[in-house]
């Protein structure tokens, strides 16, 4: 969309794949660490990022400036999302020794613009590896190397239940709130009602992987709900039907192979088109 000035309308713009050509860099912003994550607000007009050197940014992105940068030296910083507010974010702890028993794997919640802690969320054993903001109230879950799913509120410290998977767990909501998906195994992928989860899955999916050793890493609904993209950990992305599991699409790149590692996808607004970075091993 473009934007000249916030009290003039909104210019709509509609994604072509000659506009998606002509994208280019307005800025670059150069980190001592590697870029962890990064994540959108509501409204899309800014972007937050978090690092390895222990810092969050938060971006204008109308004007491509960085309008903050924080530091989170005691805890370190990954998983960065945020809530509803554009000035409040959750991160996981980031343990950058390594395997460390003594470290506290926490969520914090985030103000920047005051760049102090609202709160913390304790409960996972392990590293948190992601982090899922409901899209409509202020309920989030989280997914860790411990191999459990926690469910939280923005108001209280303590965790609201637990699900239990086989692996580092994958998580998403649906884009209207109603259906929390979880992966339990490498290929198979629960959904639960929301309002009602602690009944237990109303269905599980066996998806057909890659290779008998990928494993489910990310999870996309489309806008309408009618698909899910899904990442694993070695070669494309591969769309699914969300009510039956079926295969319907997969997404290979140049140097996207069984032997590549995708980075966190994208789903365009209009359900259109995918995005997403990728690294050779």
């Amino acid at each position: 969309m473009e934007r000249s000035d916030s009290k003039k309308a909104v210019k709509k713009q509609f994604l072509t794949s000659r506009v998606l050509g002509s994208f280019a860099p307005a800025a670059k912003y150069s980190f001592k660490g590697n870029v962890n994550s990064i994540d959108y607000s509501d409204d899309g007009d800014f972007l937050v990022a978090s690092a390895d050197d222990d810092s969050v940014c938060l971006y204008d992105c109308n004007t491509a400036r960085l309008k903050t940068k924080v530091f989170c030296k005691r805890n370190g910083a990954s998983v960065a999302r945020f809530t509803h507010h554009s000035k409040a974010v959750l991160c996981a702890s980031r343990d950058a020794k390594g395997s460390n028993s003594s470290f506290s794997h926490h969520v914090h919640y985030l103000s920047l613009h005051d760049n102090r802690y609202l709160r913390s969320f304790k409960g996972h054993k392990k590293e948190v590896t992601q982090i899922a903001v409901h899209p409509s109230n202020d309920t989030f879950m989280t997914g860790s190397q411990d191999r459990t799913v926690r469910m939280w509120d923005l108001r209280d410290h303590k965790p609201h239940g637990l699900l239990e998977a086989n692996d580092a767990p994958a998580i998403s909501y649906d884009p209207q709130g109603l259906i929390m998906a979880v992966s339990v195994s490498h290929n198979q992928m629960s959904l639960y009602d929301c309002r009602t989860y602690k009944k237990g899955p109303f269905a599980t999916l066996l998806l057909k992987t890659e290779g008998p050793h990928s494993q489910l890493k990310y999870i996309k609904f489309t806008p309408d709900s009618n698909y899910f993209l899904a990442s694993f950990t070695s070669g494309p992305h591969v769309l699914f039907d969300a009510f039956e599991g079926e295969r319907k699409a997969v997404y290979k790149s140049d140097g996207l192979g069984k032997e590549s590692v995708a980075f966190e996808p994208s789903i365009s607004p209009d359900g259109q088109y995918v995005i997403s970075g990728i690294a050779a091993q």
